[in-house]
């Protein structure tokens, strides 16, 4: 992981959201540990809920880690796109990394 002093503004932001879910996530995990749903059902779709923004979280672990990976695009949008799917606020560290990258591309062009 980059030193602190590296991160970018897009970064720092995702990572406060990327923990703001996560604790979101684990007190719901403890809320449902409490009261335990009796329907099968309903834990058959928690547990698919529950994996599903577990994958979530470590892509997005992995995505920020590499936001700005030679400038590229690539992870920006799998951020917003995560952001579209799952959290909506993984759509503000995607487009604000994306703008980012834009404005060093264009600045590597021009040298």
């Amino acid at each position: 992981m980059k030193n602190k002093e590296n991160l970018t503004g897009a970064q720092i932001v995702g990572w406060i959201i990327w923990w703001f879910v996560t604790v979101i996530l684990v007190l719901t995990l403890i809320a449902v540990m409490i009261f335990k749903p009796t329907s099968w059902i309903v834990n058959i779709v928690l547990v698919i809920l529950g994996g599903l923004y577990l994958a979530q979280q470590i892509i997005v672990f992995f995505g920020l880690k590499r936001l700005h990976q030679n400038n590229g695009y690539v992870w920006p949008i799998v951020m917003m796109i995560i952001g579209i799917l799952g959290s909506l606020l993984y759509i503000i560290p995607g487009i604000w990394a994306l703008i980012i990258n834009n404005n060093r591309q264009k600045e590597a062009k021009n040298k």
